[in-house]
């Protein structure tokens, strides 16, 4: 089956980004996914029916759909250059 992504900020579909997948139901587990020049991926049928979220790197996890062909999964990202830099310890 094929699931399109979108970026939930912009809602501009994710191309060629790579993503991690949680599969809760009866084949729970991680998946990790590519996704094409139209920001979609290719899933097994065997997840058909279950509950998948994604992630992309260290992020925290996309609210989930239900997998379905034709499907479309929101993802949250960070732009990395909108991140508060880090302080320097300066107490040592």
């Amino acid at each position: 089956m094929k699931i399109k992504t979108v970026n939930a900020a912009s809602k501009q579909p994710l191309v060629n980004t790579k993503l991690q997948l949680q599969v809760k139901g009866k084949d729970s587990g991680f998946l990790s996914v590519m996704t094409d020049q139209r920001g979609e991926f290719q899933l097994d049928d065997k997840y058909k029916g279950q509950y998948i979220s994604a992630l992309i790197g260290s992020g925290t996890p996309s609210p989930g759909i239900t997998a379905s062909d034709g499907g479309t999964l929101t993802v949250a990202t960070t732009d990395k250059s909108k991140e508060m830099p880090k302080q320097k310890e300066t107490w040592k």
